[in-house]
């Protein structure tokens, strides 16, 4: 019994060994949460510490040092440091050596200094700052003078500059306008490639708004994402990197590099850009065809791609392209999904019940602009138009491939409104990218300005701190010359996005105003452009969009008063199943009123 019991032991300890030798590098096993090696956390202490001091110090927002090359100077040394005692006496004599931390003003900004303070939403957890244990009493007390609010000075040379204003006249940078490209960067150069992942993981901890509603936080993905940095060696790994952490985000904004090498290398060089997908029923179902001679037909539910289960693929391109939710992926993954290595990938799927295999033409597709989601099948959708019933229809978004201008715009609005004044209801097109038009149509359906939402702007005071402020449906006195009193009928689905739900919300509590279709997708505000180390870009919302009463809108997006979902017959038949319910509703409340006088 001994000797049996003596033989379970060995074996025992044999698979402990084995298990703990299978401990991926950087961590040490036990427990369920990960230990990182001490370089790694070294590490992380430093994208921390040089982040926050990166947008907090004099030296930076003036422009007087470099924040980068800063950076690459300190990598190696904190690399090497054995201990965290260490690598805060290492950043403690660093920030020393920047100056006196003085910015020659202590006049703060007035928009925090007017903000009252429920408006002020903090969305970057900057405790650790203040915490001795974990930055030793030297370093956190020297970096406590920049917790304060910050001065208004000029930051022309800044990390972020606040001296422009974004178009809708709020106070906003328009981009991270003074960061290095590195268009020549070594790729294999391990300071360089940390360089790039501190970049965007400090800039999306003070500027991007929805940290707080993510799936996984934000600060623990840091530990993890440095290993994979130090591990990769070229730029396809770089790009995915990257890719991968911007994902996390789960914001339909969210871009990196737009038609870039790694989208190429893979999802594959060629995308099938003459068919539109959307989800009907729970299913990747074809809206509509671009080319006759495409074989794939409305209705068909796309299951296989070059024999890979289609689902499988959405699961694939998720882990580097950022969508809001499993349900919303029409609009972040339509560039990427039906991508393949081949000029004529094949594709499966059931129509009327059966499996057929097409292979179907796919290009070297660029990126030219907005597909609007609306049917073609009687012609591209007119700017406006009145219709059987006497009812109005706007489609937004072609109003303003004709107008070509905000102001432009106005006045085709002024146009529409004024022949459409006497239609006895009213459709507006939101499933559509109405840049430009979200302003011209309120002022037709309020006697009065009322607050249609809520944004939160960032603050130039405190980095990682937004500052909610009402949005008016108009600014000014109402400009149009009339109001319209009929039904108005704003249809929305997952195609509505950021202008499309600014503009759904700005009407929304109008009184004779029905939201129709199904949920947005959940992405609104306006975006900042952020250049990353070997010359591409990440695009992200930098801007908080709230319902007037607060609640929140990234993620779930606007609700429909009246839901009507696609459904794959309907898409078979050629069918604008919302639009027909809209224009049903206007019939039936068109009828009703003439009754009741």
């Amino acid at each position: 019994m001994m000797k049996k019991f003596a033989k379970w032991l060995e074996v025992l300890l044999m698979i402990c060994l084995m298990l703990t030798a299978c401990t991926p590098a950087g961590t040490a096993g036990g427990g369920s949460e990960t230990v990182y090696s001490q370089e790694t956390q070294n590490l992380e202490k430093l994208c921390k510490v040089w982040g926050y001091v990166k947008y907090t110090h004099p030296v930076f927002l003036t422009g007087e040092k470099d924040w980068d090359a800063e950076l690459i100077a300190l990598i190696p040394q904190v690399r090497q440091a054995e201990n965290s005692e260490e690598t805060n006496k290492i950043l403690n004599e660093w920030l020393l050596s920047l100056g006196e931390i003085k910015y020659k003003t202590d006049e703060t900004t007035a928009l925090w200094s007017s903000a009252k303070e429920e408006d002020k939403v903090v969305i970057a957890d900057t405790s650790w700052v203040f915490d001795q244990e974990y930055l030793g009493e030297e370093l956190s007390a020297n970096m406590e003078p920049l917790t304060k609010p910050l001065p208004d000075i000029n930051r022309f040379n800044a990390p972020i500059d606040f001296s422009r204003y974004y178009y809708t006249g709020y106070n906003q940078p328009t981009m991270f306008c003074n960061e290095k490209l590195y268009e020549d960067m070594d790729y294999s150069d391990e300071n360089y490639r940390l360089l790039g992942l501190f970049r965007v993981w400090n800039a999306m901890e003070y500027y991007y708004p929805y940290l707080d509603i993510l799936d996984e936080d934000w600060e623990d993905l840091l530990p993890d994402f440095i290993l994979q940095m130090l591990e990769g060696s070229d730029q396809h790994s770089y790009d995915l990197i990257i890719a991968a952490l911007t994902a996390k985000l789960q914001d339909a904004h969210v871009a990196f590099g737009g038609s870039s090498e790694f989208i190429k290398k893979e999802f594959g060089e060629y995308l099938i850009s003459d068919v539109e997908f959307v989800s009907a029923e729970g299913e990747i179902v074809v809206l509509q065809t671009f080319d006759e001679s495409c074989p794939l037909q409305p209705g068909d539910i796309i299951r296989k791609l070059d024999g890979v289960d289609i689902e499988d693929r959405v699961e694939h391109c998720k882990k580097y392209i950022s969508v809001t939710t499993d349900e919303k992926i029409k609009n972040p993954l339509q560039l990427s999904l039906l991508r393949s290595h081949s000029k004529t990938p094949e594709v499966t799927v059931i129509r009327d019940g059966k499996e057929m295999t097409f292979n179907v033409n796919a290009d070297e597709f660029q990126y030219s602009g907005p597909r609007y989601g609306v049917s073609f099948q009687d012609g591209e959708p007119k700017p406006y138009e009145i219709i059987e019933g006497n009812i109005g229809v706007i489609n937004p978004a072609f109003m303003n491939l004709q107008s070509g201008a905000v102001h432009g715009n106005e006045v085709k609005w002024a146009e529409a409104m004024n022949a459409l004044k006497d239609t006895d209801g009213l459709i507006v097109d939101y499933r559509q990218y109405p840049a430009n038009s979200w302003q011209h149509l309120p002022p037709y359906l309020f006697e009065e300005a009322e607050v249609g939402l809520l944004t939160a702007s960032i603050s130039e005071a405190v980095p990682g701190t937004f500052i909610k402020e009402p949005v008016f449906n108009f600014n000014t006195k109402p400009r149009s010359a009339y109001r319209y009193d009929k039904e108005v009928v704003v249809l929305i689905d997952e195609h509505s996005q950021s202008a499309s739900e600014y503009a759904a919300m700005l009407v929304q509590n109008g009184e004779k105003v029905t939201l129709m279709g199904e949920n947005t997708i959940g992405s609104n505000g306006f975006c900042l452009i952020l250049p990353i180390p070997g010359g591409n870009m990440v695009m992200h919302t930098a801007q908080g969009i709230y319902t007037p009463d607060g609640g929140q809108t990234q993620r779930i997006g606007v609700s429909p008063d009246i839901e009507v979902k696609k459904t794959i017959e309907g898409i078979k038949e050629g069918r604008d199943e919302v639009k027909e319910a809209a224009i049903a509703y206007i019939q039936e409340q068109s009828q009703s009123a003439t009754a009741a006088e």
